[in-house]
């Protein structure tokens, strides 16, 4: 149903109107669904991930496009007006024709950060206030002011529901270029744009709130204030007798010399939502209820979510680290010689003894390491922004390849020599067997008391789940299993120890990754494991596809707010919650194990990192330019040290998609046709599963794999290549047998786009193999080189389009 033939009783399928309306006809009172509401938490957080390969140049010459497009389809425009729209259309085309494809320098992490902002420009300033002025909206059309003696709860906004967080400048994993100095500066270009924005909202209103003060009234509290700054303010005789303008034009100096220089007032944030509601209250207070409705509350809805600081910034680190600098610590303060040394138990009772005790490890001035000095400097960099712009803007410590305790308690050890106190330490369990012992590792660290003592600072237990290395470490049935029993476990351990849990989704956005429809993997996560709070990660080519169309981004926030509200009013009443057979749960453990089996079997074949490296593009994708992290964790040739992304997109690239299927016909084959058909019409988790593994093998194609087999020698191509098309066969049958029709069948839109697109991606692909022939024919000094591997790079952006995926 489109948007304009919604109505109250229909409202539009995926929307915030349809999740309260859900919410209304099971039941839930006025109260109970407003409280809930208030008490939602929904944070995407942005990061760096190198998955977007087109040139931000070239992002922008589409995007232009597509908006003179909509132009000439949607509106009603006289004949000038169309042939002007046509000519700018023509003329970007012909520009973009004429410009580099490629990026030629690796983007710095500020790039990163700036490249990322323009999503918060472009739509998410608009986006995210218009969300929850619709989520305000509703919540008065389906309960109108039932249980209110007043309208003081109307007049009351919801707190903020969506607030998005980023990584990008503070993630050190792997990334040498993340400095202290690189973070504060991201800081500082993330609060630009807030407070750009705010001073044209500003602008805005005092062009509107106009109000003469002979004619309205004005409460006691704003009377106070317009007299302070007539007193102090006597210059602005332009505003005489116009209270709004008067205060308001002080919001607009305050912010304006924030601007300036932010550091001499880190309590802009709170002064300007303070200024906007003590403006709606007056209008509301005299007559003025529209006008607080319509100008003052989006902007202070926007004031509210992105604060000062737009979006908050997490640490990221690997947990190897974090033991070298806290070895180091401990040896300068004469506790432990060889920290490095000690079993798990023994690092354990050693930081808890230590954490509880209230000396520092060492003084200033002493000769630390290197990388224990810029550990400690990111942790204090960290503090002070948090006191310039506010607590909101600083909040998550993320402990990469958290294995055990001692990874989680070494970053506490640091905050505690740097002083920082205002910190979530959130372990990522990445791999199937750091999954499966993540819910052992968080029951010993509740019985902790130095660690409850934390929590009960903090409030809230974040643990992240890794989608990508989990993918790449058990394949894709086995993974996703993994990271469903996974979250009910941490669910369960979090429930029994009565600590608030936020789990935080690290997926990708290729279905390897995690990724596919938002909304519905939310509606697919375990009973009882959202409890009202997500984070998600948001990466690469998914900013671009989610959030560089406003009205896209729009529907993409308010499908994800219904999924999340839907599934957190079921976790909210235990006695709902849908229970999972028995049996079923055996036979897809069994699956699992099966698949995982086969996987792990297919990329231990003697040979197969020959074989991965000359079939893929991966050495040509190393060479793109498209993040400022290595391709690697490590130097080394090795499956355990590429990361996740490069991984996928190489899969990608020649079209096999291996990482969003393989495993899954062997898996499912340990299962009859019943059981199949049942699992997948009454398990919404399975069912998500099977859909999303339809999506990779669709879009995949053996064909066109096959063309890439000439790439290999002799003995590597039948070695390798009937495992991967009998998989194949096998994987799309169990499909076929689960959902009892062909390869999406029920999602003709898909379908119809890949028909539509595989003609014009078929013949890069086939280029592309040509082009790697005789590149890797090459020798390293031939002239030719250079234009062929400039060739072969432009195929590889020309396929992940095509594809719509890159990892």
């Amino acid at each position: 149903m489109r948007e304009g033939e919604a109505t109250d009783d229909a409202p539009r399928k995926e929307s915030v109107a349809a999740a309260v309306k859900s919410l209304k006809d099971q039941g839930w009172s006025h109260e109970e669904a407003r409280r809930f509401i208030e008490a939602l938490d929904i944070q995407p957080t942005i990061t760096a991930h190198p998955t977007e390969v087109k040139r931000y140049t070239v992002r922008l010459k589409l995007e232009r496009v597509a908006s003179a497009l909509r132009q000439l389809s949607e509106r009603d425009l006289s004949p000038q007006a169309r042939t002007i729209r046509e000519q700018e259309i023509i003329a970007e085309i012909a520009t973009l024709w004429q410009t580099r494809e490629l990026v030629t320098q690796k983007p710095t992490v500020l790039d990163e950060v700036k490249s990322a902002l323009y999503y918060f420009r472009r739509s998410l300033l608009e986006t995210v206030p218009r969300l929850m002025l619709e989520l305000e909206g509703a919540l008065e059309r389906y309960y109108g002011q039932e249980g209110d003696a007043d309208s003081a709860n109307k007049a009351k906004p919801l707190p903020p529901v969506i607030k998005f967080r980023s990584w990008i400048g503070g993630d050190r994993d792997g990334n040498p270029f993340v400095t202290p100095e690189v973070m504060e500066e991201a800081y500082d270009l993330q609060t630009n744009v807030a407070l750009t924005r705010y001073v044209d909202d500003v602008d805005g209103l005092i062009q509107r709130l106009s109000q003469w003060g002979d004619r309205v009234e004005f409460t006691d509290d704003f009377k106070e204030e317009w007299t302070r700054l007539q007193e102090v303010r006597p210059k602005l005789s332009r505003f005489e007798g116009e209270p709004y303008r008067l205060k308001l034009s002080e919001t607009h100096r305050k912010l304006t010399s924030a601007l300036d220089d932010l550091e001499e007032q880190p309590e802009v944030g709170q002064d300007y939502l303070g200024d906007l509601a003590l403006v709606e209250r007056t209008l509301r207070a005299d007559k003025g209820t529209r006008a607080a409705e319509a100008f003052v509350r989006p902007a202070r809805y926007r004031a509210a979510v992105f604060g000062a600081h737009l979006a908050t910034l997490d640490l990221r680190e690997h947990s190897g680290m974090h033991e070298s600098a806290v070895a180091d610590l401990l040896r300068h303060a004469g506790v432990s010689e060889d920290y490095g040394a000690l079993s798990e138990e023994e690092k354990v009772e050693l930081l808890t003894r230590e954490l509880a005790s209230p000396r520092p490890f060492a003084a200033p001035g002493t000769p630390l390491e290197d990388e224990t000095v810029r550990a400690l400097n990111f942790l204090e960099t960290y503090k002070e922004m948090g006191r310039r712009y506010g607590d909101d803007a600083i909040s998550s410590y993320i402990i990469s390849m958290t294995a055990g305790i001692s990874d989680i308690l070494e970053p506490l050890i640091l905050a505690k020599q740097a002083g920082v106190t205002h910190v979530d330490i959130t372990p990522l369990f990445e791999t199937v067997t750091d999954l499966e012992n993540a819910p052992d590792i968080l029951t010993r660290l509740f019985s902790l008391d130095v660690y409850r003592e934390h929590l009960e600072r903090r409030g809230v237990q974040e643990v992240m789940i890794g989608y990508s290395d989990s993918n790449k470490d058990a394949g894709f049935l086995a993974a996703n299993w993994a990271l469903y029993e996974a979250q009910e476990r941490i669910a369960e351990v979090c429930h029994e120890a009565e600590v608030p849990l936020r789990l935080f989704h690290g997926r990708g956005t290729s279905i390897g990754r995690g990724g596919g429809p938002a909304g519905r993997a939310i509606l697919a996560q375990p009973p009882g494991s959202l409890g009202g709070r997500m984070r998600m990660t948001e990466q690469g080519e998914a900013l671009s596809d989610r959030y560089a169309n406003p009205d896209l981004a729009h529907r993409h926030l308010e499908q994800v707010t219904h999924a999340f509200i839907l599934s957190s009013a079921r976790d909210a009443r235990p006695e709902t919650l849908p229970r999972v057979s028995d049996q079923h749960r055996e036979a897809l453990s069994r699956a699992a194990g099966a698949a995982k089996a086969h996987y792990r079997d297919f990329l231990e074949t003697e040979g197969f990192l020959d074989f991965y490296h000359q079939v893929t593009p991966i050495e040509e994708i190393s060479r793109l330019e498209v993040g400022s992290r290595p391709a690697r964790r490590k130097g080394e040739r090795s499956l355990e040290s590429l990361r996740a992304i490069p991984w996928v997109f190489s899969w990608t690239q020649c079209r096999a998609n291996l990482p969003g299927w393989y495993g899954l016909g062997t898996g499912l084959a340990e299962l009859d046709d019943e059981a199949l058909s049942e699992m997948y019409e009454g398990w919404p988790f399975f069912k998500t599963v099977i859909d999303f593994a339809q999506m990779s093998l669709a879009k995949a194609d053996m064909g066109i794999f096959e063309s890439y087999l000439v790439l290999l020698p002799d003995e590597l191509r039948e070695r390798f290549w009937s495992k991967i098309k009998e998989e194949y066969e096998r994987s799309v049958d169990a499909v076929s047998r689960a959902t009892g029709s062909s390869l999406l069948e029920h999602d003709p839109t898909l379908r119809r786009g890949i028909e539509l697109r595989n003609p014009y991606v078929d013949p890069i692909s086939y280029l592309q193999v040509e082009l790697l022939k005789r590149l890797r024919d090459l020798s390293e000094d031939a002239p030719e080189r250079d234009p062929l591997d400039y060739s072969v790079r432009v195929s590889l952006l020309g396929v992940s389009a095509g594809m719509r995926n890159t990892g």
